[in-house]
């Protein structure tokens, strides 16, 4: 169901997209990731060695089109810093 709603993401949805895959059973996601790239999204899996279940950002790891790979912390922290750097490049454009 996750490869279904990414998908549909990329198809309907002109904003800017982050994918976060974390912990969870078989690769679900993966397959859209790069779809996720493709338009210029950003694509943030869970380290495996931090999932409860590595299955899922395992797969996403596999699938090559992954911009990160963190701990859950620093999941958190890296969309922070998208956010206030995106916030930076739209003030720009404004001017």
């Amino acid at each position: 169901m996750i490869t279904v709603f990414l998908r549909s993401l990329t198809r309907h949805w002109s904003g800017k997209l982050i994918a976060v895959i974390v912990s969870g059973y078989d690769g679900d996601g993966a397959a859209a990731l790069c779809g996720i790239r493709e338009v210029g999204g950003i694509t943030i899996e869970q380290k495996p060695d931090t999932a409860g279940r590595p299955d899922m950002p395992s797969s996403a790891i596999a699938s090559g089109c992954v911009d990160f790979v963190l701990s859950p912390e620093d999941i958190a922290q890296e969309i922070v810093r998208i956010a206030h750097a995106t916030r930076a490049d739209d003030s720009r454009a404004m001017r």
